[in-house]
């Protein structure tokens, strides 16, 4: 999907923003998640902190939702597609790192 530039804008204007995922079992997870941005112009990324369950269930089953606010415009998103969980040895993890850390 590529991303808009309304929703770029309210990725980088929204202070938090809730993962749903699901286990192989159709356990579903909902996760608040604070450090997160887009990536090129296709790909929200999502730092893994303290998050077991979430990259359990997206190793289990790719399927998630991410939902979004921008609280004083009161206007967000909810987003549907597949996520991967990108390991420190990809090509693409420095570049993911330094998005989220600056």
């Amino acid at each position: 999907m590529k991303l808009t530039a309304e929703i770029k804008d309210s990725l980088s204007t929204s202070v938090l923003c809730w993962l749903a995922t699901s286990s192989a079992e159709n356990i579903p997870n909902v996760s608040p998640k604070e450090i997160f941005s887009y990536f090129e112009n296709d790909s929200i990324i999502v730092a893994n902190i303290a998050s077991p369950q979430t990259v359990r269930n997206i190793k289990q089953n790719k399927n998630v939702c991410i939902s979004f606010i921008d609280i004083l415009k009161q206007k967000g998103f909810q987003l549907k597609g597949t996520a991967e969980v990108i390991e420190k040895s990809s090509s693409e993890f420095s570049k993911m790192e330094n998005i989220l850390t600056s």
